[in-house]
């Protein structure tokens, strides 16, 4: 589902924005550093300070994306619903992804983000436009 250019920029962004709103609505964004795609329609955060994001998580599955070049303006924005993990399968695969650069560290927990929607959000004609 994600398609390359996607998932190109991901992963070469440093940081990206991680959207949540508790079941309210009220909102909550925080960058996230430790991120890596899991396959075409998963994507892991590692949670290593969330407070206010894993509760809105544990409310209110619905999640957001943002990541951007600032040299070539390429931009993407995914939405898609979130799962909490403090083990099994999904844990164990960012706690070796967090070993395989840090050593013997382990996040707290793992969000796994199962991708429903990709939009392009670089300025221009195309902007605001779903890809996938």
């Amino acid at each position: 589902m994600m398609p390359l250019g996607v998932k190109e920029l991901f992963e070469k962004s440093k940081l990206v924005s991680f959207g949540t709103a508790d079941r309210e609505g009220n909102p909550n964004v925080v960058p996230i550093l430790w991120k890596k795609i899991l396959d075409e329609d998963r994507i892991i955060l590692l949670d290593n300070f969330m407070q206010t994001t894993k509760e809105n998580i544990l409310q209110n599955k619905k999640v957001c994306l943002s990541f951007w070049d600032p040299e070539t303006e390429e931009a993407y924005k995914v939405k898609g619903n979130a799962i909490y993990h403090s083990n099994g399968p999904v844990y164990e695969k960012g706690r070796k992804f967090m070993q395989s650069i840090k050593g013997d560290k382990a996040p707290k927990g793992v969000v796994e983000v199962i991708v429903t929607e990709i939009y392009n959000i670089k300025p221009g004609p195309d902007a605001g436009k779903r890809i996938a």
